[in-house]
Formats: C-alpha cells, structure tokens, sequence
C-alpha cells in the first residue's frame, strides 16, 4: 500500500522549488510501505517549461547526520548517493534503452542546508498500480508482456554487469507510449564500479521478494551466482507475485516447518534446500491453478521453478544448466515469455 514518507528535514521541503534552473518540483510521491528508498530519499514529480515530466529523488545527507546518525553514517550516506548517480550514468552511457535514463543530477539549498537530488525520466504508473498483483481482471497476455519487458530490462543491465537485486511491482514502471522499464538502481550492484556500501550487506533489496539463500544467510562465494542469481530468483518470484498475488518467498516461509525457517534455522543452508524444494513442488503448481489458462499451467509452472530454484547453482534455464554456458542468461526466458504473450492472445480470441 503507498503511503507518505514522514520529514526527511529539507529533503522533504522541495514542493515549488526549481532544480537546475528548470525543473519545478510539484508533488511529492507516495512510495510502497517497506520501500527500501524510503530510508534514504524523498521522491517528487516535477516538470520543465516544455511540461516535461521528470522523477525526483532527493537526499539531504546532514539531515540524517543530526537525526543521530555518526560520521560513517553520513559518509555512508554520500558514497551511496554518488553509487547511484553514476551506476545510472553507465546505463545512459551505455545507452541501456530499457532502465529508466537521468537526466540530471545536482544540489539546492534549503533552510541553509544543501539537499542533493538526481532527476530521471518519468515513468508513468508502477506496474503494481496497472497491474494489480492477482487481479483476475488483469489479461494474462498483458502480465506476460510486462514479464517480457522486465526480462529483457534485466539482460541490458547483466551485459553491462549490473546486477538490480531489488525487483518487484513498485520497480517497474509503464511508461505513456507502452511498454515496461526496471527503475531504482540504488540497490543495485555492479562488476566494473568500486562496490557500494550496501554490498556490505546480506541483503540490500526488499525482503518479501527475496531468495532464499540470502535469507540463510548463505550466499554463493562467485560474484556473477550471488548477483545475477538473485535477480533471476526475483524475476521468477515477480511472475509468481503478478499472477498470484502474494511473493512466493511469502507463501514459502509461511508453509515450510517452523523450525527450517529462516528465522529460527541454525544449521547449514544445504540442509534446508530439499524441504525447500518439497514446498516448491507442491504450492507453485498449486497456486498458479486458475491464475493461467490451463493449456499454459506446465509450461509457468516450469518457468517460475527454474527461476526460483532454492539451489542457485541449479538456478537457471535448463538448457543454460546442460550445456554449462551462460548459466544465468536471460534470452531463453525473454523468448519464453514472449510465446506465453502470444499464446494467451491466441486463447483469450477463442481460437484454441
């Protein structure tokens, strides 16, 4: 549910305001309860002279620092302000036509303190607020074209090495001509950069969509199977969400024996894994029954569970997996989920 962001101090002051003398901040945007951004930015839409609209993040570093926070706090404050701004700067440099693109970037003074800001292009609605996760209403062939789009975003982003490591519906924005972009790279990771301090962390992304080798606390060692497998992991988990309603990492920790879950669970991860896989068989095709035209039941079944294998070494298009190349390519899934476009089409016209 979208809430307010309480006072970020001046960050949240920015309304009427104008941003490197052309953008006039209008509205401050509500944002997902539990947003991962929440913490640490306040986002607004503001238009140009030409009624342009663009999407506004702004960070008021000493703010925080007062708020309680010590020295490394705020410097680590700066050094993730300044990851993102250039991680987006890549991506437009490397002319990434599917992640949303900066525009600008810069700084303002309010109530004589500096608030820093990066300006993006606008994306229209989240895919959460056009396609409503388990809507009924919502055609199949749409959720898969948006699937599609969010995949193909992704394989962008991995040719770049960049790993997003936090999709989900609030993540994906429609744009006005059609189609879909990923957005928010602020937990994002990327091989040709100096890391960020979130890579510090277990887990930087949003925890109800999360895998489960990170919620263990048991990532993989190889850079490229921890981050790359993970976005995978939140491909298959948002296809999962879309349709169902609720993220599979949810439903699996709510139906796995308490004591294996990953909040009471002390052992090794590799001991967890068969149960979790035992959960796997029996709610994926269980609760993707009714949310697919049956002729499509098997083949997103198949699809989800080899995105969101509990084993991240097994993670992965089988193919990918037999002939040990490219094990967390994309392309094959990029296809698939176009054929699941044009075979709901061809359902939903009534001609199979």
């Amino acid at each position: 549910m979208p809430v307010d962001i309480a006072d970020k101090g001046p960050a949240g002051e920015l309304i009427g305001l104008t941003l490197q003398e052309n953008w006039k901040v209008q509205q401050r945007l509500l944002v997902d309860a539990g947003m991962t951004g929440g913490s640490r930015s306040v986002c607004y839409r503001a238009v140009n002279p030409k009624g342009e609209v663009a999407f506004v993040k702004a960070f008021d570093f000493r703010w925080q620092e007062l708020e309680g926070g010590d020295t490394d706090a705020l410097e680590r404050m700066v050094r993730e302000y300044n990851y993102e701004r250039n991680v987006h700067v890549l991506c437009r440099d490397h002319r990434l036509n599917r992640v949303t693109r900066i525009i600008d970037a810069g700084k303002i003074k309010v109530k004589d303190q500096a608030v820093h800001f990066l300006i993006f292009e606008w994306g229209n609605k989240s895919l959460r607020e056009v396609q409503e996760p388990g809507d009924p209403r919502v055609p199949v062939c749409d959720r898969f074209a948006a699937l599609r789009d969010v995949a193909s975003s992704m394989a962008q982003l991995h040719q770049a090495g960049i790993a997003h490591q936090d999709i989900k519906p609030s993540n994906a924005v429609c744009l006005e001509g059609g189609g879909v972009k990923l957005t928010d790279l602020g937990s994002s990771s990327c091989e040709r950069m100096d890391s960020p301090p979130h890579d510090l962390e277990m887990l930087v992304g949003q925890v109800n969509y999360a895998p489960y080798e990170l919620l263990y606390e048991n990532p993989p060692s190889n850079w490229r199977r921890r981050r790359f497998g993970c976005d995978l992991f939140l491909l298959g988990n948002l296809c999962f969400t879309s349709l169902v309603g609720e993220s599979l990492t949810c439903w699996t920790s709510s139906l796995i024996p308490g004591h294996l879950r990953h909040t009471e669970f002390a052992g090794e991860y590799a001991e967890v894994v068969p149960h979790l896989i035992e959960v796997h068989e029996e709610i994926i095709p269980d609760f993707i029954d009714g949310t697919v035209p049956k002729q499509m039941h098997s083949d997103v079944t198949q699809l989800i569970s080899c995105l969101c294998h509990p084993n991240p070494s097994l993670r992965g298009h089988a193919k990918n997996l037999q002939f040990q190349n490219n094990q967390f390519g994309l392309e094959r899934f990029i296809t698939k989920f176009d054929l699941l476009t044009k075979k709901a089409k061809v359902i939903q016209s009534g001609i199979i």
